[in-house]
């Protein structure tokens, strides 16, 4: 017997030791990882998020509701829209143009637009998540400016399709347009639609919304990358109550 009770307290030990071990181990991961994208720079951040979130990036920490019946007054008169204005189906986009998976969402959701334009309204919202995409606010920014010259959606295009959100890059998108380029200069540089893009993150965080991409579907909150199909049936589902 007591050759029995000393094997299992040693058995124990190093079950023990083990356990702590493990916990040691993914504390270390875990606290690694927390100041990498606190304090990293934004490749490592736009890698931790590319690595460990799943077709969404999240950087508000707040639990999304399941709908907003309220949804309309979200709706400002800076928003660009485009579509039918007395549509059945209002899908209202939060985006951020460094978000790797808006990028994704980019060809899709553009396809939904043009074969839905008749019978759905689209509105854009801007929610650059600066914590984890630093050059966001920059493209933010940008494409109020072009908005201002109602290039918009052209401008949209522009950033989601070359991906390139330096500031010579941002300038250049607008040359191609055809800007009056002193007017975009100077809207961007004294940032002066600034208020716009902090009262798009005030509804969102009011929505309890968690990243982008994220789509409100007559109120209905969508989260993510969302494929054609499912695209289909939920814009059908729509129309159809």
């Amino acid at each position: 017997m007591p050759k029995q009770s000393k094997f299992w307290k040693y058995f124990f030990i190093f079950l023990a030791s083990i356990v702590g071990l493990i916990f040691t181990f993914f504390l270390i991961f875990f606290i690694y990882y927390l100041a990498q994208l606190r304090y990293g720079n934004s490749e490592t951040k736009k890698k931790i998020t590319s690595e460990y979130e799943r077709n969404f990036s999240t950087d508000i920490n707040k639990d999304a509701p399941q709908d907003t019946t309220d949804y309309k007054k979200f709706v400002r008169k800076y928003n660009p829209t485009q579509g039918n204005t007395n549509a059945k189906v209002t899908i209202i986009t939060f985006l951020d143009f460094q978000c790797p998976y808006c990028q994704t969402s980019y060809p899709t959701f553009s396809h939904v637009i043009e074969k839905y334009k008749p019978v759905i309204q689209v509105v854009f919202k801007n929610l650059p998540l600066t914590d984890i995409h630093p050059d966001a606010i920059a493209a933010a920014l940008a494409s109020t400016c072009a908005s201002e010259q109602n290039k918009f959606w052209e401008y949209y295009t522009q950033v989601f399709t070359n991906k390139k959100l330096d500031t010579d890059s941002l300038y250049n998108y607008g040359q191609s347009l055809g800007l009056d380029m002193n007017k975009f200069d100077t809207c961007f540089k004294t940032q002066r639609n600034l208020t716009d893009i902090q009262q798009d993150l005030k509804d969102a965080v009011d929505l309890g919304l968690r990243g982008t991409p994220t789509y409100l579907v007559n109120g209905k909150i969508i989260e993510g990358v969302i494929s054609a199909e499912e695209w289909d049936n939920i814009i059908i589902k729509n129309l159809n109550q």
